[in-house]
């Protein structure tokens, strides 16, 4: 079990978890950004590299290639990435957090925060939403500044493939990220 994709699943999780219990937008962009922040930290995309490698890997034509391919590209584009389809205003915006401001704040339950984590997992492994990250990271957002005819090619072959290993992986913790990192709990 890995702390840091804890962290990276729980931050999706909270920005629905916002949004559905009508948490304050400026709860939710205060997190986000501070979520944000660790999730681009050394450690924890050391973290999501190595599950990436030992899910994806195993199974693929050549192991070895993989291996190295996912730890020479993943931190790059996990840190182009993650300040555009983590951006705190955006995530709540879409979310619904920010949309009105609320006078009445309920307290989320198990199957609020648990709906939200699985509906954040459908989105992220959704064709259009793995499109929309590829077609950013082909472009502007990391290769056609990367000086690396195989970057595209890198783009290609591993995000259709991580995008659905993340979006498992927050499906099957969907209980226990609500019960760990949850502030008031829910689904302990």
């Amino acid at each position: 079990s890995s702390i840091n994709m804890k962290v990276l699943f729980s931050v999706l999780a909270i920005f629905v978890a916002a949004s559905q219990a009508d948490v304050t937008c400026d709860d939710c962009v205060k997190f986000g950004t501070a979520m944000q922040g660790y999730l681009m930290s050394d450690a924890s995309v050391a973290e999501q590299t190595e599950i990436l490698v030992a899910v994806l890997c195993p199974q693929a034509e050549n192991p070895e290639e993989c291996d190295g391919g996912i730890r020479m590209y993943w931190p790059n584009f996990a840190m182009a990435m993650y300040p555009v389809f983590l951006e705190a205003n955006d995530v709540c915006s879409q979310l619904g957090a920010c949309k009105v401001r609320k006078t009445f704040v309920k307290e989320p339950t198990c199957d609020d925060c648990t709906a939200g984590v699985n509906g954040v997992a459908d989105v992220i492994e959704s064709e259009g939403k793995i499109g929309e990250i590829m077609d950013f990271l082909k472009g502007d957002g990391y290769c056609a500044g990367a000086g690396d005819d195989n970057c595209a090619m890198a783009v290609d072959a591993l995000m259709p493939y991580a995008m659905p290993v993340l979006a498992g992986v927050l499906r099957e913790r969907a209980a226990q990220f609500c019960c760990d990192l949850s502030t008031n709990g829910v689904c302990c």
